[in-house]
């Protein structure tokens, strides 16, 4: 007992003193992934990937804190020709305070930053490998550009990330060139594949906030979504693991503040139905409920960016059919609200992703700006070989005043320039491609545009 007590001290002693040294954690080759997070509180949560027996602890203001289990090693039951196997620990910290330091492995964790000026927006990222003909060449970073999107994006030094959802994209056996040594199914050595590797540099680059997305819903990879990515404590009767746990279907939006008047809204609209289908009502009465969680929130601040990842003032482009509009549960449910507008008072922008495009749109009506930001990786849109038609509505009786899109991978970034933000379109490589300045203090808000040469 005595020798066990003073080798307890003499850690806690030389970890305070030689920050650096392993003996404060597990060996490195056993932590596969560190993640940093807001949760719904506006809380810093630290998340680690880990083979290790036990969940090591890190530091937090130089002082040793043991990290808490969040997940343990499951084999999953949802998948259809590969079982989702879960071989790892997932373990997290809750820090007290914004203004903790948490180190681990020696290096310094992302701290949230109570106003950030610098925001990187990204989604759709994982590669597509989708049967019988959508196989995205995963071993090509030409094709699947993802890793160079996150080490351009991290050298922003971004102050926060927003992932407008849909990270894992590996569902089937590759069957085409250039994917045959991808992992596919929804276990965690997709979810490496997809997302935790490629997505490393800008991992440790700033905190995240996480949207779910459908390919995020429990009919497919739901449970790695509980287990890495959901803001809430993990339950398991709400982590995908059977096929008719409606609670793991819905999540209760939640704001995080961007300073003293703006925030955050997060929506979780991953079971949204893109049409009418037996299961509607049930779920667009679901979507109803969350909304009026929304204007409730939205009634905090005066300043409100909604983002979620199904686009409801967003339109996407098929070649046989042309343009159509957002996504009709989601509008169902907010025609059903009957605000004064389509959307709850004090909501400016919404941020989302799901069509694999970049999107700007204006609109009368006073409904907010619409940004589409679904080029971070995944196979994209074919390019829109006409121009959206005037006054096109995404919704009936909504018309578009401004709009403009493009088909190209990169990322997104809004940066604070004294009271007003910048949206700036980038490309792989970190060059911007549309410096676009928005207004949000009046109503409608609009944008004007420049193309970077």
């Amino acid at each position: 007992m005595w020798n066990k007590k003073f080798h307890l001290v003499l850690k806690a002693v030389l970890c305070t003193a030689l920050l650096n040294m392993p003996i404060c954690y597990a060996a490195h080759e056993q932590n596969i992934a560190v993640v940093s997070t807001i949760d719904r509180n506006g809380q810093s949560t630290i998340r680690l990937v880990t083979n290790a027996s036990t969940c090591p602890s890190i530091l937090v203001n130089n002082q040793i804190q043991a990290m808490n289990t969040r997940a343990r090693p499951v084999e999953g039951t949802l998948s259809k020709d590969k079982p989702a196997i879960f071989p790892e620990s997932v373990c997290e910290l809750t820090l007290s305070s914004i203004n903790q330091q948490a180190k681990f492995d020696g290096k310094e964790l992302p701290k949230i930053n109570a106003e950030p000026k610098k925001i990187v927006l990204l989604g759709d990222t994982g590669c597509r490998m989708k049967a019988p003909d959508e196989f995205q060449a995963c071993e090509n970073a030409s094709l699947w550009p993802l890793a160079k999107v996150a080490v351009s994006a991290a050298a922003e030094k971004p102050d926060l990330v927003i992932h407008v959802g849909d990270y894992h994209y590996r569902e089937n056996k590759c069957t085409t060139p250039g994917c045959e040594k991808s992992p596919h199914g929804y276990g965690f050595d997709t979810w490496m594949a997809d997302f935790f590797e490629p997505l490393k540099p800008l991992l440790e680059a700033a905190p995240w906030v996480f949207t779910r997305g459908n390919h995020e819903s429990c009919q497919r990879a739901g449970q790695g979504w509980y287990r890495y990515l959901d803001p809430d404590p993990f339950k398991p009767e709400r982590a995908c693991e059977t096929k008719d746990s409606i609670a793991s279907e819905f999540s209760i939006p939640y704001a995080i503040s961007l300073g003293p008047d703006q925030q955050l809204i997060v929506f979780d609209s991953s079971s949204a139905l893109e049409k009418q289908t037996k299961d509607s009502d049930r779920v667009i009465n679901a979507y109803q409920d969350q909304f009026k969680v929304v204007a409730k929130l939205a009634e905090n601040k005066p300043n409100n960016w909604l983002v979620l990842h199904h686009p409801i003032l967003g339109y996407g482009y098929l070649e046989n059919t042309g343009f159509y509009g957002g996504n009709y549960t989601l509008v169902k449910a907010l025609e059903l609200s009957q605000h004064a507008s389509l959307f709850p008072k004090n909501v400016q922008l919404t941020l989302q992703g799901h069509i694999h495009t970049f999107e700007l749109n204006s609109f009368d009506n006073n409904a907010p700006l619409s940004l589409i930001t679904g080029f971070g990786g995944s196979l994209l849109e074919p390019t829109f070989t006409e121009p959206l038609p005037a006054n096109f509505e995404m919704v009936k009786g909504i018309k578009t005043i401004q709009s403009l899109s493009s088909q190209n991978y990169g990322y997104s970034m809004l940066e604070k320039i004294n009271d007003g933000w910048v949206l700036k379109q980038k490309d792989i490589n970190g060059k911007t491609r549309l410096t676009c300045h928005l207004d949000l203090s009046g109503s409608p808000e609009k944008f004007s545009c420049q193309a970077e040469k």
